[in-house]
Parts: structure tokens; sequence; C-alpha cells
């Protein structure tokens, strides 16, 4: 590397081994925590009634997503909103503290890339996750929830019963077949044999109704005096006793929307963009190429003239693509080198650093051979070389057969590790405010008109956040991920 990297590391690798020592552990554990209590909650609130099992699954899930939230604040206050750059200098720094005998050589074992595909993983799932529990909440019907409750408790029973009164009808349209919201009174019978028990409640019909029409109303047939609930539905009146929040209906499309988009969202980066590998040994088949970081830049890799994917124009603009990552000078040949990182800022952690690129031609993902860069200063960064490019520098003579030293270490270099310290106040605020919104929702069984304005402010203030990250970072490659 350049002697003005080497003593900017010198001078600054005690410091950053100290700052950022438990950000990998606190990441990984963000990571992991957030996903798996999202999906809990979400599937929870959208199956289950009101059970011991649900009450311990978003008990357990929000405290996970507060202590995501807290650590996310500690990282912010001992030293946030730190540019994409440094963080990757920093991992680098750190990283190079542990170089093996041997600079210079080929390493024996290379590790695997499980943090850094749980946490592209890890996104891939929240998202659509977070997207869904928004959805549920928001369809979520509160209506006659505590009295729904003591009814159940006490073992309610359904029967029809005509209506008597209603009052503060609303109807979604002028047809006498329009849904309507209104406050129904009917009459109870007493245990006593003399008048009826009145009793009010809100309902939401398929078509409107009228006085004398019947409805399916669950009482308490020796306590009439606890009220009841009804619906023109006895699966919505079952439902309401059972204490599920959302309709079967809405259950199943919100449901089964939010497993479709998010399995095809991780079955498309598994296939196409996923750098997953496990540890591997480098074996007697494997190329090995002395090379050197230049920096970062933009590389298109497009079908060789002759091929089925060239055959027309329209076919060889599809199988083009544009590749952005790391340059590197190998004896004279530009090569190509992209991962799961932000090139510009990889580009300038790692210019002029001097080391290996190894692959083996036969470890393919698509149209790439999956690849490691080995630097001397004990570093190895998993990434992928495009297969064209990888075949012509091996015709060409340029590299070596790999003779690796059992005796050399090298550790996974995970540039973004460092994550949580890009993050500042705003992103923080954004997502405690979030986590507030999601609680009132949860634990407040009401069906006001509150509720669409509290989803929407819990989805909007962490997207306000980030824009205002992105904002004062100046976006581009230091922008927080």
């Amino acid at each position: 590397m350049s002697s003005e990297w080497t003593m900017d590391k010198d001078r600054n690798v005690a410091g950053a081994v100290t700052g950022i020592r438990h950000l990998p552990r606190s990441g990984r554990f963000v990571t992991v925590a957030a996903p798996l209590a999202l999906v809990a909650l979400t599937a929870a609130w959208l199956l289950l009634g009101a059970t011991p099992v649900r009450a311990a699954v978003l008990w357990c899930s929000l405290v996970l997503l507060a202590a995501c939230v807290v650590i996310l604040g500690v990282a912010v206050v001992g030293g946030g909103g730190r540019s994409r750059r440094e963080t990757y200098r920093r991992a680098v720094e750190v990283a190079s503290v542990t170089s093996g005998r041997g600079e210079g050589t080929v390493p024996l074992r290379l590790g695997g890339t499980r943090w850094l595909s749980a946490r592209y993983a890890g996104v891939l799932v929240a998202v659509p996750t977070l997207l869904a529990l928004w959805a549920t909440l928001g369809a979520a019907d509160g209506r006659g929830s505590g009295t729904s409750a003591v009814l159940a408790e006490a073992g309610a029973v359904i029967v029809e019963r005509p209506i008597v009164k209603i009052e503060n009808e609303v109807a979604e349209g002028s047809s006498p077949r329009a849904a309507a919201t209104a406050d129904y009174t009917v009459l109870l019978p007493s245990p006593t044999g003399r008048d009826g028990v009145p009793a009010t409640f809100e309902a939401y019909t398929n078509r409107r109704q009228g006085v004398g029409s019947e409805l399916y109303v669950a009482y308490v047939p020796e306590r009439p005096e606890l009220g009841a609930i009804g619906d023109d539905r006895r699966q919505d009146v079952e439902r309401q006793l059972a204490g599920r929040a959302v309709e079967v209906g809405d259950a199943w499309g919100i449901g089964g929307l939010w497993a479709l988009v998010t399995l095809a969202l991780l079955a498309g980066w598994w296939k196409i963009n996923s750098m997953r590998r496990p540890a591997r040994t480098v074996g007697p088949d494997w190329e090995a190429l002395r090379v050197t970081v230049t920096g970062a830049g933009e590389h298109t890799d497009a079908p060789p003239p002759g091929s089925a994917a060239a055959a027309d124009e329209r076919k060889r603009k599809e199988n083009t693509r544009r590749l952005k990552g790391l340059v590197l000078d190998g004896r004279g040949r530009e090569i190509p080198f992209h991962s799961q990182m932000a090139s510009e800022p990889a580009g300038d952690a790692l210019s002029g650093a001097h080391g290996w690129l190894l692959w083996s031609p036969r470890q393919r993902r698509g149209r790439d051979v999956l690849a490691e860069l080995v630097g001397d200063d004990g570093w190895q960064l998993p990434g992928a070389v495009p297969v064209q490019v990888a075949e012509q520098v091996a015709e060409a003579g340029l590299t070596v057969p790999a003779h690796p030293d059992p005796e050399r270490r090298v550790r996974t270099l995970d540039l973004g590790a460092g994550w949580l310290v890009t993050a500042s106040v705003p992103v923080v605020a954004g997502w405690a405010v979030a986590l507030g919104c999601l609680a009132a929702l949860l634990f407040v069984p009401d069906g006001g008109a509150w509720r669409p304005w509290t989803v929407a402010v819990g989805l909007l203030a962490p997207i306000v956040g980030h824009i205002m990250r992105g904002m004062a970072s100046g976006g581009g490659g230091d922008q927080a991920g």
C-alpha cells in the first residue's frame, strides 16, 4: 500500500480497534433480532387470537425491537453519523491487525460470508414484513375488543336477535345493498323472564340493515348486563370472540402477498446477487494472480460476439451488465472485482493495497466466478469476477498455480460491519417514533379514526429520518444504507 495510507493506518489503528470492536456483534444482534421479531409479530397478529401465546409473542417481539433501537441509539451517541468511507477504512484497519505469517503468500483456508449474507437477507425479510405489519395494524378491527374479551371469558353463546333500534348509521352508498356501519340495539332475553335487556354495539355489516332485521349476537345468557357484540356474519362474531384482530379475508390477502413478495425477493437475491459461500480450502485447480487495487470503477460485461446471448441487438442489451466495484491491476491487465459493498468507499479504503486474487474455475454463480481478494495485510474480501474476464486472464497466461501456505492466516474483511455508526440522530428518532406508534396500535383496543393516522406516522417517520441522514451526508457512496 502507499506510504501515506500505511502511516495513517499506524496512527489510527489503536483507536479504531477500541472504538468499533463491539460494533460487529451489536450489528449481528440487530441483523438477526429485528427481522425475527417483525416476522413473529406479523404472523401472530394475522393468525392468532387473544391467547397467552399471542401475548407472549407480542411482548417478546416488542422487547427485541426496543433493544435494537437502543443499540442503534447507543452506537449513534458513541460516534454516529460517520460516512461509509470512514467505516470502511476502520474495517480495513481492524482486519489488517491480524496479518499472518508469510505476507505475500496464498493462504490454505478461506473464510465464508455468513454475516455478509445474513445482513442482506435480513433487509430483504424485514422490509416487506414491516409493510405487511403496518397494513395488518391498519386493517385491524378494534370494535368491541374489551366487551368481546369479557364475553368470551364468561362463556358467551351466539344467537340471532332482531334489531330494535339503529343509530349513527354511515352507509358506503345509497343502495340498500351498500355496506354500512351503525350502532345497533337488540333485546337480550332476561334470565328472570321479564322484559328483555337492551344491548347496543357497533357493527360493520355487508348491507344496510333495518329495524326488525336479525343479526348474529354473542352474549352470556345468565349475565345479559355484560353487553353483546354482533354482526350479520356469524364468522365475524366468532372472530371477535376469539380476539382475532384481522378478518379472515384480510388475513389471507395480507399474509399471501407478504409471503409472495418476501420469497420472491429472497429467491432473486439468492440466485443472482448473493455472494454466499462456505469456508473453503484452496486446491490445486485454483488460479492465483498477483494484483494491486487501483480504485473503483464500472465494468460493462457484454456477451461475446457470436454467442446466443448476442444473437441480435435486443438480446445483447438484455444480457449486458454494468458492474460497479473495485478495479484491480493484474500484471498490466485491468480486472473488475465486485462484491456486496459500496464501490467508491471501498476503492478509497483499499486503493494501493497489494495481494492475491484467487478463484476456482469450477465455482461459478450465474455469469460470475466466485473470487477472493487476499491482501498482504491479512484480510480476505469475498467477491466475484465476470467469467469472461477470468477466462481471458487465464488464457493470457497471467495466472500462476496456487501454492497455499498452511501457516498463513487471514480474516474475512466485512466492510459493512460498522453499519450501526452510519446512522444519525434523525434515523434513531424516526425508528423510535415508529416503535411508539407500533406499541400504541397493538395495546390500545380501539377502532377509532386515529389508527390510520398512527399507521401513517409510524411508516413515514423512519423514511423522513433516513432522508435527513442522506441530505446531511451529501448522498452518494457515503450515504448510510
